[in-house]
């Protein structure tokens, strides 16, 4: 039995799992012969979900689980499995979803004790070796854990029939026909729980809250509503001069643990950055304001220096810690801050607010307190960066995640079109590499790492694919890149669309076997959303209404739950209306390139480049067939089901970009 174990712990390659070689607990990887094993043992089983990047999930196996009577205790009466949530974000999200029916918590990392079944029997996070006040410890819930699988197993079988049956309610289709008018009843609950002194929504802990910020921006484009945009830019500001963000390397911390933006959990992963990268560039392109072209520049800084794979791909997250300390590459003591400051110490204490704030453990982490320019100031980030560089970063993952990468990918041709930020070739570069790699002709992998597999792939991942497909045909005009996104769709509608939605994944886990839709955001876009997306500008591109009527299957089944949970399924409203106001595209015919850049460059909500050499248009798409007789080069604004005469002057086709029937969009 040793050597099957190992062989399911080394299965995986997840540098989080993989830690449990060296752990004194015996642990195994998600496989079916570690559930065979506790059957034939008639063991209870042990289930850790964390991820390489999670602070307290080092500190679980750093003292808990090397605690000795503890690893004793699992070895002798359970059966130990260990899951990577980024690998595995399917058998993460069911068990993070029984864990918050059974116990009110959720997050990482996750402690479930399961049945050799897969019934769960008990969850919590992160749990301490022994008792610690009111806090039970581990050694107590192992206990009590082994008591009732030992003498109550009529009481836990009727517990799992009803969470089994309270999860099964909460995933079945709620259906509705999608009205626009839903935007209004989400806005307005915004409104009401809008964060006015420190932006955002609600109390803490605060992640920056993606979707909602979509659907602003979009609302405030169209209707002009100066709330939208006062809700937006405190949330933006207030984001990109807090801690959460890091002002010396760029790029966004996971959340913020606090109302005001201030202490962040130090994590950084590759999708947050991804979507945050596309909404800086929007806001930047709708609001000029210099700090979200800054804000962008730095999320691209940060891709440039740790998340870039060579040949295409961006990595997917980078710790927390270095040496055990959570935060302590972004930590600053305040007397090394006086020290690395010099003379600029004064204008540091002003600008990054260091005096009058009970700093965790009296470390500092650097925000911006009173905004300031000038060659002072840039000597002061030099000096920072200086020292900064010296010390050992936190660890890369470097897996590459097909949806996360796809994300990244569409953020930085995003970004480059609106804002002159980002890398688009290596983005082009890497909408290519998941072609070739991760791409079977059939099926998309969701992970990849020293060219193995790894996990399955979720409805996100093929939604992001092909919204970067998009993309990279707009940037390129390549036509490979459409047919690859109608590739994914076929896969992604005959593989994930059910009667309930978008299923998580094509083939449901066997232990945990319930149907998942995902329809909340977490903060970023839910899966359904982006599916639903994707779909809808595919449609738009390439004339085929299936794939538009495919999104408004899903959409149907799921629009109960939008109106009964609201800001919470942002993304979903959003998706709602591009299926029932399909968003405006330019269509570029011939060899035109100051009317393409224009087209690129242009901002309108969800509006695509559609450049078309002169030739055969390969797609139903009527209207560019019609387009394609003209004799020279042209563009045309289409909205819905109308397009502008030929326009053949940059400023002529900007404006209609801009204005070419904006007032039918508004609610």
């Amino acid at each position: 039995m040793e050597d099957v174990r190992l062989s399911c712990l080394k299965a995986t390659k997840s540098p989080f799992v993989l830690e449990g070689l060296h752990s004194p607990v015996k642990w195994w990887g998600w496989c079916r012969e570690a559930f065979e094993a506790a059957r034939a043992l008639d063991r209870p089983v042990l289930v850790d979900v964390g991820a390489v990047w999670c602070h307290w999930c080092h500190v679980m196996d750093e003292t808990t689980y090397s605690d000795p009577e503890v690893a004793s205790l699992v070895n002798e009466h359970f059966i130990a499995v260990k899951v990577d949530r980024d690998e595995r974000p399917d058998v993460d999200r069911r068990l993070q979803e029984m864990a918050q029916l059974i116990s009110g918590q959720a997050g990482w990392p996750l402690t479930v004790f399961m049945t050799p079944g897969g019934e769960v029997i008990w969850a919590a996070t992160y749990l301490p070796p022994r008792d610690m006040g009111r806090t039970p410890g581990m050694l107590t819930i192992l206990k009590a854990v082994l008591e009732a699988y030992r003498g109550k197993r009529g009481d836990i079988a009727k517990f799992a029939e009803e969470l089994k049956a309270e999860v099964a309610a909460w995933h079945s289709p709620a259906p509705g026909e999608p009205e626009r008018e839903v935007q209004l009843e989400l806005l307005t609950a915004l409104a009401s729980s809008f964060d006015a002194e420190y932006g955002g929504f609600g109390g803490a802990p605060k992640f920056p809250p993606i979707a909602q910020l979509e659907l602003l921006l979009t609302r405030y484009f169209y209707d002009g509503v100066g709330l939208y945009r006062k809700m937006a830019e405190a949330t933006l500001d207030a984001m990109a001069l807090g801690g959460v963000y890091d002002h010396l390397l760029g790029g966004f911390f996971r959340y913020s643990t606090d109302r005001m933006w201030l202490i962040p959990h130090y994590e950084k992963l590759l999708i947050d950055n991804a979507e945050l990268l596309a909404i800086y560039a929007e806001a930047y392109a709708l609001f000029r304001k210099p700090l979200y072209l800054r804000t962008a520049r730095g999320i691209a800084a940060w891709f440039d220096e740790f998340m870039r794979r060579p040949g295409g791909g961006y990595y997917a997250s980078q710790d927390a810690d270095v040496e055990g300390e959570e935060g302590g590459y972004y930590r600053w003591d305040l007397d090394e801050i006086r020290k690395v400051s010099g003379d600029l110490w004064p204008l540091a204490v002003k600008h990054f607010g260091l005096l009058g704030v009970e700093w965790p453990e009296g470390k500092a982490t650097l925000r911006v307190a009173e905004p300031a320019e000038g060659p002072e100031v840039e000597e002061l980030y030099r000096r920072l960066m200086e020292a900064r560089r010296r010390w050992r970063p936190p660890r890369v993952d470097t897996t590459v995640y097909s949806g996360w990468s796809c994300a990244a990918a569409r953020g930085e041709l995003l970004s480059a079109r609106l804002a002159g930020v980002g890398n688009w070739r290596h983005a082009l570069e890497t909408v290519d590499f998941v072609m070739a790699k991760m791409w079977d002709g059939a099926r998309l992998l969701h992970g990849w790492r020293d060219g193995v597999a790894a996990g399955r792939a979720v409805v996100e991942d093929y939604g992001y694919c092909i919204l970067a497909a998009l993309e990279a045909y707009g940037r390129s005009g390549a036509l490979k890149y459409v047919d690859w996104a109608l590739e994914l769709a076929g896969a992604l509608v005959a593989g994930h669309l059910d009667g309930g939605g978008f299923r998580d994944v094509e083939e449901v886990d066997p232990v945990v076997a319930t149907p998942h839709y995902p329809f909340l955001d977490t903060p970023n876009f839910s899966g359904n959303s982006v599916a639903a997306v994707s779909l809808v500008l595919l449609s738009m591109v390439t004339g085929r209404q299936d794939l538009r009527e495919a999104a408004g299957k899903a959409l149907r089944a799921l629009f109960g739950k939008l109106r009964r949970v609201g800001p919470s399924a942002a993304g979903l409203a959003v998706a709602v209306d591009l299926y029932l106001m399909e968003p405006p595209r330019t269509v570029v015919v011939g060899d035109a390139p100051a009317l393409a850049e224009t087209a690129l460059s242009t901002y309108r909500p969800w509006h695509l480049a559609v450049p078309v050499a002169a030739g055969e248009w390969p797609y139903p798409e009527q209207s560019i067939r019609a387009m394609l007789r003209g004799r020279r080069p042209a563009a045309f604004v289409c909205a819905g089901m109308a397009c502008s005469m030929p326009l053949t002057e940059p400023e002529k086709l900007r404006e209609n970009i801009l204005e070419f029937r904006r007032e039918a969009y508004r609610l």
